[in-house]
């Protein structure tokens, strides 16, 4: 075609005879289209702006929801054959269903993506090493108008890198990549010729298709060039292909472009007399011509003449013609325009794009003025406040560095006109986020002749970025800024960003007496002392308290500091020494002179943040400075002490309380229960201190209900009562409620009562839990009591209990135990009570005791009228498919008769149908239930069929499964594949693949396409079984490619024999073994090829180098790298290969041979996989090489979030190598500061998680003396900060490696870890989906009995045990 084109005669371009469409053929399928909302340039192939996978003269009409990106696929004959591995395969479908996903939801959204969203799917694409022929697909049709925010040369590069990228992992090109080459070639303005584009299509050996020629013309015409059109055009027709109206948009176009307006009118007229009818695409390419030339009247003329006929112009096509007078400099028309627009659905989404294409192209005013036309936002808040208007344009203008001149009147614009609030504000924001130093401080300069407050907190992002860099000179700078603007910076500001910058407090002082900053105020000193403190240099904070140049600082500022600075050292002297100044010296105090509070809540705030095991660990420590203390004649209050000596009597250390009793000033009275006290928690002790008091008359009332709690605790019932009989006039309230719980526990319900009576004469508004209020109903309803039950429930509504989703529950199973005994009356009362008083509302399955009562006796007749009167009363009809189910298997017709006429009544003749079809299907009364599936007019409800189909599932009941697949065959708009995908679900719970064959070749019969995840799930059934899987797949070469190789295996059995193939045959045949791992046989048919002197393709040579890789085979795929490059000169291996070499090299223990080849893998711009990075850092970690950790994070920070590695990698396997090192002090201090607040780690914005990863290993590796004071650590950052997460995380690990008593006392001691809803809710979650873990759940819920989602944890539990079963039943079919 390119020679063609080259030595083609001119044809006249305006010649009728040449564009006579014969049999005035018209294209009218749907079109499939990528992105609608386009600005940049006229659109080719159909919509303007728009990418078409279907051609001919369609319309483009949106849809409220945008775009369907889902219904790109390439569907061109020949589309490439991906050559990927099967051991990717199933990770490369899902990233590439997520990537749809991803693109999908921002295009319906915002009619647009972004360079960050590609870029992500483009680095994932490319980790994986196989690039498929829709993935590519997807990437290059991104590159054009879905990307206003980009610069159109920037776009088109970004279309050339990835196509570039692509090709060198191995993905193979067809017509379609081709022509969405050249629809960003037009949709970026890319001038290009379109000669080498065909040459280079011939090259690739790729046959361009009617969309390459209408692209190509598109191309021509865009530069004005007819000459080169008619060429193709005469070419088109000499190949029969029709002649569409996006041939005539662009012939409109050219002849407008080469100045015959004449002629590009005359193109209307042409389509007449082909037999095509102008639509709006036509109208919208001559307006475009006319928007270019500035003819504004003739834009008026055609638009009324649009009008008059059956064409429409939308308010998006009204924003091209905007855009082209906007790029003509014809700014003046824009207005008339715009005033045209009638706003419909959809126009803030296609607006924004079109004033973010404008700005891009330099164009803000024009935008500017589009923007103010927007309608006004209805106020959604309840102080109705107005939504701020504008926010995307100030971001991209601020994006795009435009003067802030312009942004100043842009604001003050949009704050006059009543559209946006805090204009200026925001933008300030945009700035300091886009890191754009210069444009922030010159808008605080603007903020500031306006009256705005510039407040410390706006320059944090600015010296953040300096700090995180160790930039010194970037920090003056933005200090010097601040003294500019009359900003002082505070505590926090020097503390977390400036004195971190800098190497030396020395260095510091320095450099800020240089800009002029004040070093001498109070609030550098706490800054100072700050640093110092959380640095663990007590003799710095010593010297600089003790100094009298020293300002005075209130203690506060610094406290929490310094408590740190406490508790990571061990030098005594100081740290009584500094504490004695705290005391004496008044500059650190606004109290009066001889006030003990100063020292007092120091030292209660130093052991309130200490942990037992760390007060344990530190108690001689701890004594040594008490003593010190002591010495210097520090004094604290009674009060004081009290306090302390609660917290170190809770932890344990009595002996430690007679240290710091000696502190209590000596005029000061202590009463005997201030001395010391021991641990007397056993029931014989507190029996005999009982006595004790008894004999003396002293109340006994505290101590009487720690033994009854003490007695219950050993569910020691007879032992408690006797107690309770002998002291009943001392009883407290709570050790009624104790004896009540404990009585309901062990079924004595005469005794509950009467201690319930007893504690209500005793202080009738005593509240119980509402546990305790639960076991009374339980063994009263279980006894018949119904007048105590409903007493009861009065009691708790009027008292107000709260009744939370999990008693709820509890309520069903109390009421369900009744139904079971088939006490009718019991349950009536109690469910008519709990919805009278509102104590729960009413639910299927709280109604469903009222059936199950009747469905226990056999009482069909009483169980449906029991159902349809709950449908009157509540709206719902608890098990009415168990009872249809019964009247269907004893043949009650007219019952059935009954209730379906009710069903029908209330809720809807479908849904009777629905009701009755799944009774019949479920007794096997398959006949009746294919005449109720057949009903004309039944139409598909998915969520029905779901429910069914998972009952069937569950139970085993595959012949009802399956009747009920085949019956839905002609259902309306039932999804076929999702039906098939819940029989072959049902087969591999049976791992039956002769009827998941058989079922595969029904769906052949009804010609379904099966989605990727019904494909997977077969081929997985049928490879679990020896099977060759029948069907083809995306890489449906590879199954051609081995029955090849079985051929050839056949035909000869000795590598001498091999037939002398083509390099491409050799190229398939090793691929297709790599994908079997069969690396061995496609290694020897490498060294074939060798001998003959083939080289194959860098796809062939990597595949089979990830194979040898993958079965840990380093040497020979060496042997292979070698020969590539020998053969293919700058050979280099892929970046999954170079990543499997990396992790080969880990396993051997060749860490710095790893190293090194990752440090290779980045200088030539490779993406190691996440798996590959991760074992390297896990394997220095263990190795506790702390350096080269910290060398590989730095490597890694150049690729960004591109392979998804979390901080907590690095963070947690430094701590393990730290543990490694017997250095367990620096890892508690490398990861304390990044839970602690206001300390350095917390202030440098890093997002810590979890660090579960270090409390696992040292677990693992019996390392108990690291596990205390990791463990110290976890609970100091509990009590004292209220930072939860590493005590949960210890805590899931003690459950984990069964170590439930450790967990119980975790538990005790930081009782707010039962609190961390959203962590436990995730482990219950993720221990669900494998296999044995019902114990840990279930270990988790004795723990925590009053677990908030105890009902969504019972039924991950049931999960576990009904899987348990289905493994044993599977387990017990493989044996047989």
């Amino acid at each position: 075609m390119a020679a063609l084109l080259r030595s083609a005669r001119l044809l006249k371009f305006s010649s009728p005879f040449l564009l006579q469409v014969v049999d005035a053929t018209v294209f009218g399928g749907p079109l499939c289209r990528l992105g609608t909302r386009t600005f940049s340039g006229r659109g080719i192939g159909g919509c303007p702006g728009r990418v078409l996978i279907g051609t001919g003269i369609n319309r483009c009409v949106s849809g409220s929801g945008g775009v369907r990106l889902l219904t790109i696929a390439a569907q061109e004959k020949g589309a490439s054959r991906d050559e990927s591995s099967s051991a990717v395969r199933s990770r490369q479908a899902e990233q590439f269903d997520w990537a749809l996903n991803k693109l999908d939801s921002s295009v319906r959204r915002t009619g647009r993506i972004t360079k960050t969203q590609l870029l992500k799917i483009f680095h994932d694409m490319c980790r994986t090493g196989y690039p498929s022929g829709n993935q590519a697909l997807l990437l290059l049709r991104s590159c054009g108008s879905l990307l206003p925010e980009i610069h159109l040369s920037e776009r088109t590069e970004l279309a050339h890198r990835i196509w570039g990228k692509l090709l060198e992992l191995g993905a193979v090109y067809d017509a379609s990549h081709y022509n969405a080459l050249l629809k960003v070639y037009l949709q970026n303005e890319f001038k290009f010729s379109p000669t080498e584009f065909l040459a280079k299509m011939e090259t690739a050996n790729v046959q361009p298709n009617r969309v390459t020629y209408q692209r190509l013309i598109a191309a021509y015409c865009n530069e004005g060039d007819i000459d080169g059109a008619s060429k193709i055009l005469g070419f088109m027709k000499s190949k029969d292909l029709p002649i569409t109206e996006a041939v005539f948009n662009s012939l409109v176009t050219g002849h407008a472009r080469a100045g015959d307006m004449e002629s590009a009118e005359n193109i209307l007229t042409v389509m007449k007399g082909a037999g095509i009818e102008a639509g709006p695409d036509t109208y919208l390419a001559l307006l475009n011509a006319y928007a270019e030339k500035g003819d504004i009247d003739n834009i008026k003329q055609t638009l009324e003449k649009v009008e008059k006929t059956d064409a429409s112009l939308m308010d998006r096509d009204l924003m091209q013609i905007v855009f082209s007078l906007a790029k003509s400099g014809h700014h003046q028309y824009v207005q008339e325009i715009a005033e045209r627009m009638r706003h419909d659905r959809g126009y803030i989404p296609d607006a924004m794009n079109l004033c973010l294409s404008l700005i891009t192209q330099g164009l803000e005013d024009t935008a500017f003025q589009l923007l103010k036309t927007f309608p006004t936002l209805q106020p959604e808040s309840q102080n109705g406040d107005t939504p701020d208007l504008g926010n995307f344009f100030l971001r991209h203008c601020v994006n795009m560095d435009k003067p802030v001149e312009k942004l100043k009147r842009f604001c003050r614009e949009l704050q006059e006109g009543g559209l946006h609030v805090s204009a200026l504000p925001f933008t300030l924001y945009c700035a300091l986020d886009a890191k754009k130093t210069a444009t922030a401080v010159e808008l605080m300069k603007v903020m500031k002749e306006e009256g705005l407050p510039v407040r410390t907190h706006y320059f944090w992002p600015l010296l953040a970025q300096h700090q995180k860099e160790k930039n010194s000179q970037g920090t003056m700078e933005v200090l010097k800024a601040m003294q500019e603007l009359g900003v002082e910076p505070d505590v926090d500001t020097y503390t977390n960003y400036v004195l971190t910058s800098f190497d030396s407090l020395e260095i510091a002082h320095t450099k800020l007496r240089e800009t002029g900053c004040s070093v001498e105020t109070e609030g550098f000193a706490a800054s100072e002392l700050r640093s110092e403190a959380v640095n663990g240099r007590l003799e710095s904070v010593l010297a600089m308290l003790s100094s009298p140049t020293m300002p005075a600082v209130e203690l506060s500022t610094f406290r929490g500091s310094l408590i740190l600075g406490f508790k990571r050292s061990q030098d005594v002297d100081t740290m009584a020494k500094i504490t004695e100044l705290l005391h004496r010296d008044r500059r650190f105090s606004t109290a009066p002179a001889g006030s003990t509070e100063v020292v007092g809540y120091f030292l209660y705030n130093l052991i309130d943040s200490m942990s037992d095991s760390e007060v344990q660990a530190r108690e001689e420590t701890l004594r040594q400075y008490f003593h010190q203390l002591k010495k210097m004649n520090i004094v604290i209050s009674p009060n004081i002490y009290r306090g302390i000596r609660n917290l170190l009597d809770s932890y344990h250390v009595p002996e430690l309380i007679k240290d710091v009793i000696v502190l209590v000033d000596e005029n000061a009275k202590l009463s005997a229960s201030d001395l010391p006290k021991g641990s007397e928690v056993k029931v014989s002790a507190l029996e005999s201190k009982l006595a004790e008091l008894k004999t003396e008359n002293k109340p006994i009332g505290e101590t009487l209900k720690q033994l009854i709690l003490a007695l219950c605790a050993e569910e020691n019932m007879p032992k408690a009562l006797e107690v309770k009989v002998q002291h009943e006039a001392d009883m407290v309230i709570g050790g009624y409620a104790a004896l009540i719980n404990l009585c309901c526990r062990h079924d004595n319900v005469e005794e509950a009562l009467n201690l319930k009576q007893e504690l209500d004469r005793k202080d009738s508004s005593m509240v119980l839990d509402v546990n305790k209020y639960l076991g009374l109903v339980k063994v009263l309803a279980k006894h018949s009591k119904i007048e105590d039950v409903l007493g009861i429930l009065k009691e708790m509504k009027e008292k107000g209990v709260a009744v939370r989703d999990a008693n709820v529950t509890s309520f069903f199973h109390i009421l369900n135990a009744s139904a079971m005994r088939a006490e009718e009356e019991v349950v009536r009362s109690i469910l008519d009570a709990l919805f009278t008083l509102g104590l729960a509302k009413p639910s299927a399955n709280l109604c469903s005791p009222l059936v199950t009562v009747h469905l226990e006796k056999g009482d069909l007749p009483t169980a449906l009228e029991a159902s349809m009167d709950c449908q009157r009363k509540y709206s719902q009809m608890p098990r009415l498919h168990d009872v249809l189910c019964k009247l269907v298997e004893n043949g009650e017709t007219e019952l059935l008769q009954k209730a379906m006429d009710f069903v029908s009544q209330e809720r809807g003749e479908m849904t009777m149908l629905y009701d009755l079809f799944f009774a019949f299907m479920h007794t096997g009364k398959y006949k009746e239930a294919r005449k109720i599936i057949e009903t004309p007019g039944l139409r598909s409800r998915p969520g029905r069929l779901q429910w069914f189909s998972e009952k069937c599932i569950a139970a085993n009941q595959v012949e009802t499964l399956e009747n009920m697949v085949e019956m839905t065959r002609k259902l309306f708009e039932c999804d076929r594949d999702e039906m098939y995908y819940y029989l072959i679900r049902l087969c591999k719970e049976n791992n039956d693949w002769k009827k998941a064959e058989a079922t595969w070749m029904k769906m052949q019969e009804e010609n379904i396409i099966p989605r990727e995840r019904t494909l997977r799930l077969l081929a997985d059934i049928l490879k679990s079984n020896g099977q060759e899987v029948p069907f083809e797949v995306p890489e449906a070469w590879f199954e051609e490619a081995a029955e090849m190789e079985k051929t050839k295996g056949k035909a000869s059995s000795t590598p001498a024999s091999l037939p002398a193939d083509s390099p491409v045959d050799y190229q398939r045949r090793i691929m297709a073994l790599c994908k079997k791992n069969m690396s061995g046989e496609a290694y020897r048919i490498l060294s074939d090829a060798e001998s003959k002197g083939l080289a194959l393709h860098s796809a062939a040579y990597n595949s089979l180098i990830k194979s040898l890789l993958a079965e840990g085979n380093l040497e020979d795929a060496m042997k292979v790298k070698d020969i590539a490059g020998s053969r293919i000169p700058g050979f280099t291996l892929s970046d999954t290969a170079s990543s499997l070499l990396l992790i080969t090299q880990v396993r051997r223990d060749n860490l710095k041979g790893a190293l090194s080849m990752l440090k290779g893998m980045l200088q030539a711009d490779q993406v190691p996989t996440q798996l590959a990075v991760t074992r390297l850092v896990q394997a220095l970690g263990m190795k506790g090489d702390v350096e080269s950790i910290q060398a590989v994070e730095s490597m890694i920070k150049s690729l960004g979030q591109s392979i998804n590695l979390s901080r907590m990698l690095f963070i947690n396997n430094t701590a393990v190598a730290h543990i490694k090192n017997n250095d367990v002090d620096s890892a508690v201090q490398f990861i304390e500061p990044l839970f602690t607040p206001g300390s350095e780690g917390q202030s440098s914005g890093l997002q810590v998680s979890s660090v579960s990863f270090v409390f696992r290993k040292v677990i693992e590796e019996r390392l108990e003396p690291a596990l205390d004071k990791l463990s110290a650590m976890a609970e100091r950052l509990a009590n004292h900060f209220a930072v939860y997460r590493p005590a949960t995380d210890l805590f899931l690990q003690f459950l984990d490696t069964g170590r439930t008593e450790d967990a119980k006392f975790l538990l005790q001691r930081c009782a707010g870890v039962g609190e961390q809803k959203e962590i436990l809710v995730a482990y219950i979650t993720r221990a669900a989906q494998k296999p044995g873990q019902a114990p840990k759940i279930k270990a988790l819920l004795d723990i925590l009995p009053d677990f908030p989602e105890k009902e969504m944890a019972y039924a991950y539990l049931m999960k576990c045990y009904g899987e348990l079963q289905v493994l044993r039943r599977q387990a017990e079919t493989r044996q047989q």
